[in-house]
């Protein structure tokens, strides 16, 4: 199963891009979506059509932020039952917490992560596929779209925070700070995340809605459900492999609530290993790092959980085929 992407988001594409019907029919070009689905349809597009879409978007537009302001334009009745549950939501942390646990009912491109200390709360994306244009403008629009909802949850404007790419500033940088202003842009992060101040968690949502909520949340619960009745085995063990800390087999297995043993064989029968899984992701993960500046050889292989940097060595060698420090050259 390739990770996939709700139409609702597709539709906000062409509606950010004002298109006539001429322009729609480019817009669509080689996705397997035709203009019916895209303008009523709840389903999905496919990766590869979603990655379709994404270029022909960005031929069609005249200006370089169109997932900044495609984002912006993501309030939270946009995001189905998920934003309905965030909406009715007692607090900010509670509706944080909902869009991390069913993201994946909206896409299956990146998961979403909830963590907190006593500085701050940050909500994490973490992309299954590599990243390039594509990923790129899901970054950028996901993290618009989290801004402009936690505006919405809020009542009132975010005064304090940041938000975190993954790559160097791109010659639009300056359209970053319009997109999210009233707290800070940082390029070149370890990881795409939306922080907050952490006493920002306690503050009640003014839409709470016990009742609401609890059929949101039902609702968001049975999507989920028919979601993985769908999707592989493999899909799922690689979601949680993302987490931090990085799992074990014991700890992902009974997060499936299944058992280690069955979790082996049913990998083996989609033809792929635990092992392998989590080779995959640490693989992806490490050359992400290595293109960040600030981040040495020691510091990526720390990060992946390595004891020693000759282990991190021979490892990358097996996925790449090169050192490190040779992969990181341009």
């Amino acid at each position: 199963m390739s990770p996939d992407l709700a139409l609702t988001y597709c539709r906000m594409i062409a509606q950010t891009l004002e298109l006539d019907d001429a322009g729609l029919t480019t817009l669509l070009e080689g996705t397997g979506v035709d203009a019916v689905a895209l303008q009523r349809g709840e389903g999905f597009i496919d990766w590869p059509g979603a990655r379709r879409l994404i270029a022909n978007a960005l031929a069609l537009s005249p200006r370089p932020d169109l997932a900044l302001r495609t984002g912006l334009r993501a309030l939270p009745a946009m995001h189905g039952p998920m934003g309905m549950a965030a909406m009715a939501s007692a607090t900010l942390r509670d509706a944080m917490g909902l869009f991390a646990r069913f993201n994946n009912t909206r896409t299956r491109v990146f998961s979403t992560h909830l963590r907190e200390d006593r500085q701050a709360i940050t909500l994490r994306l973490d992309f299954i596929e590599p990243g390039d244009y594509a990923v790129r403008f899901l970054t950028e629009s996901a993290l618009a779209s989290a801004f402009a909802c936690h505006i919405v949850l809020r009542g009132r404007p975010i005064e304090d925070g940041a938000v975190h790419f993954n790559y160097p500033p791109p010659e639009y940088a300056a359209l970053y700070r319009e997109a999210f202003a009233g707290i800070r842009v940082v390029f070149d992060a370890p990881a795409v995340a939306l922080t907050l101040p952490a006493h920002y968690g306690d503050e009640p949502v003014p839409s709470h809605d016990r009742e609401l909520l609890w059929m949101a949340v039902r609702q968001c619960e049975a999507r989920q459900e028919a979601l993985r009745r769908h999707g592989s085995l493999s899909d799922q063990v690689l979601t949680r492999l993302r987490g931090e800390p990085e799992p074990g087999l014991d700890a992902v297995a009974e997060a499936l609530h299944i058992s280690p043993r069955t979790l082996i064989r049913r990998l083996k029968a989609e033809g792929t290993r635990f092992q392998a899984l989590r080779d995959r992701t640490r693989a992806q993960r490490a050359a992400e790092l290595l293109g960040l500046p600030h981040y040495t050889v020691a510091a990526v292989a720390r990060e992946l959980g390595y004891t020693d940097v000759a282990s991190f060595r021979r490892a990358f060698r097996r996925w790449y085929g090169t050192r490190p420090r040779d992969f990181r050259r341009p």
